[in-house]
């Protein structure tokens, strides 16, 4: 699941995260992250569909006062020793030279990664 999304999204370039939330059921936390983002399938058009992080291990989210962590340049997604890594504000090095932010506004470590279409259009 994890390559097909690559696959899509890509680095989730110029996405907007619209909604965020997080649940812990019977000891499992699960994050939902709702994005408006570009599909590279579909001739790069908008789309906006719902990243669910299962068997979440971390999670790092900062907001501050007239900075918004909700606006993607480029996420950083790999996966290291089975752990899930999507730093949404990776550290920058060039256009497929991103690697990852400890001090990140937005990252999610976790073991298992779907998603779902929201909307097909913007």
């Amino acid at each position: 699941m994890l390559d097909e999304i690559v696959n899509r999204y890509e680095h989730f370039s110029d996405a907007l995260i619209s909604n965020i939330l997080y649940q812990v059921y019977e000891n499992k936390k699960t994050v939902s992250v709702t994005v408006n983002c570009m599909n590279k399938c579909k001739d790069y058009e908008f789309e906006v569909i719902r990243l669910v992080f299962e068997d979440v291990i971390s999670i790092r989210f900062v907001e501050e006062e007239n900075v918004s962590s909700l606006l993607v340049n480029a996420a950083l997604i790999k996966k290291v020793n089975g752990v899930i890594i999507v730093d949404f504000f990776p550290l920058f090095y060039g256009e497929n030279d991103l690697r990852e932010n400890v001090e990140s506004d937005f990252m999610i470590k976790c073991r298992g990664i779907h998603y779902d279409e929201v909307n097909k259009e913007v």
